[in-house]
């Protein structure tokens, strides 16, 4: 079999439902050593489909005398899922309320039992950053939670969960993105805390994932002040060699967070790609411009010391023998995954404030306020309809539901939905108002929701994918108790 060369380096993302021409020839070429699939970029859409793509992907690996690539997806659960035809999971903050980890562990293995059947071989998860910024625009649900320690525990289960059924899990974003008032994906956020809190906060949980056995890390797009004053982790040698490599003894595939983002393109992707190697980056996520991903091995193979080269690719050549696989040929029951995802929102579903009236034997109003942006997979771009029906197979016709902003009418109690009113104003002003003379707030994706209305009873979901919505329903109806235990503290 041919040695891997600089292209091994390289990962890729493209458009469509087939990987493009130039990409498989690069494959087979030797110039990309991994791929990235996203929803909205219309990578995803049956498994048939995926199945086909990857196989494709893989037939021109062999035609070059290469070993398979790795096939990479983020389906961390809640907001962030990209193949949505298999079972989608609560929220990591939704796993952390259930107070388990072993419930980590467990999604973490059906997650990565369905991704493997399709030749899905790489999950960018889980999220190890702690999200003590009530403020944090990206990371929030994603999250275990704001206390380290628990953080920890969770994304080590999650870890050994994933790993166990050989998916590669990919603890992110190193060295953390947690205490961020700014989303990388828009700008360059600083976090300025000192040494000594950065040891005890937010490198825990990676500590924890690597000894758990995560095989890559992905870094953050984000400067720590402390570590390195000039540079962001994705290029910064002290963060990504001196700390990841000599100080946590991480020995793993280290790739850097998509190159699109934001908050690392003012600088030359070609920059980038060289000092994020020279600093100790292994694979370079070049997710979108075919010019850019078929140049990218040259810049390395020109530019990037040769014995940096020969160490990166010695790990890229280990993870490509582990996780290159080609999809099962066979059918798979995702049932016992979606009744596990169901199980754990139940167990996720948490209530704060003055207790609840009761609202059994009348008729529910619902008031929803639909997200701003919907997930661009199919399966969960309808919330509000979800939670509609999954309140009328519980309670028939005695619930009214309204997702126009119009409050419903009738004088039964008033439920409303809030999602990511916190981070709204104007939806915000809004919930206050509806919520004025009493009722209860359903808080469907942000859980800081409920600190803008203290005094009313509130039931927090952490996420709004089908089996967290069922799971509210279940608790408005009186058919299930709020057994969560609120993960993060409440401004």
């Amino acid at each position: 079999m041919t040695e891997l060369g600089t292209g091994a380096l390289v990962w890729a993302g493209f458009d469509g439902e087939q990987v493009p021409g130039p990409i498989l020839d690069a494959i087979r070429a030797g110039k990309i050593g991994g791929l990235l699939l996203f929803a909205f970029r219309g990578n995803i859409r049956s498994k048939d489909q995926v199945r086909a793509m990857v196989r494709e992907a893989q037939e021109a690996a062999v035609r070059g005398d290469l070993p398979p690539v790795p096939i990479a997806v983020d389906q961390e659960g809640g907001t962030v899922v990209r193949v949505g035809y298999r079972a989608v999971f609560p929220s990591a903050m939704a796993i952390g309320a259930t107070g388990d980890p072993r419930n980590a562990e467990r999604a973490a293995r059906a997650v990565a039992e369905g991704l493997l059947a399709d030749g899905i071989t790489v999950n960018h998860a889980p999220v190890c950053d702690v999200n003590v910024e009530p403020r944090n625009p990206v990371i929030g649900t994603r999250s275990f939670g704001d206390d380290a320690e628990r953080v920890a525990q969770f994304t080590a289960a999650w870890v050994r969960g994933s790993e166990g059924a050989g998916v590669a899990s990919t603890p992110k974003h190193f060295p953390g993105h947690g205490d961020t008032s700014l989303d990388s994906h828009f700008t360059r956020p600083d976090v300025t805390v000192d040494r000594a809190t950065l040891e005890r906060r937010e490198l825990l949980p990676f500590r924890s994932a690597f000894a758990a056995g995560a095989t890559t890390t992905m870094s953050a797009h984000i400067r720590y002040t402390a570590l390195d004053s000039e540079a962001p982790a994705t290029i910064s040698r002290p963060i990504l060699t001196d700390l990841l490599r000599r100080e946590l003894r991480f020995d793993g595939l280290s790739m850097t967070d998509s190159l699109d983002m934001s908050g690392i393109a003012d600088i030359s992707i070609e920059d980038v790609v060289v000092t994020g190697l020279e600093a100790g980056v292994d694979a370079m996520m070049v997710t979108s411009g075919l010019d850019r991903q078929l140049a990218a091995s040259e810049w390395i193979a020109d530019r990037v010391r040769p014995e940096r080269t020969r160490e990166a690719l010695r790990r890229a050549t280990w993870f490509r023998e582990r996780f290159g696989r080609t999809a099962l040929d066979a059918d798979f029951d995702d049932e016992p995954r979606r009744d596990l995802a169901l199980q754990i929102a139940e167990a996720s579903i948490t209530q704060v404030g003055p207790p609840r009236p009761r609202l059994d034997g009348t008729t529910l109003r619902v008031l929803y306020f639909e997200p701003t942006q919907a997930s661009p997979v199919e399966e969960l771009s309808t919330p509000a309809s979800t939670l509609e029906a999954a309140l009328r197979r519980h309670l028939g016709d005695r619930v009214t539901f309204s997702s126009n902003g119009h409050l419903p009418r009738g004088s039964g109690p008033l439920v409303v939905c809030s999602t990511n009113a916190w981070f709204q104003p104007e939806q915000a002003s809004r919930v206050k108002e509806a919520l004025a003379g009493g009722g209860v707030l359903c808080a469907v994706r942000s859980p800081y929701d409920a600190a803008l209305v203290p005094n009313v009873p509130a039931l927090l979901t952490y996420g709004d994918v089908p089996a967290s919505l069922e799971a509210l329903a279940a608790v408005l109806a009186g058919k299930r108790q709020a057994e969560g235990r609120l993960p993060v503290q409440l401004p």
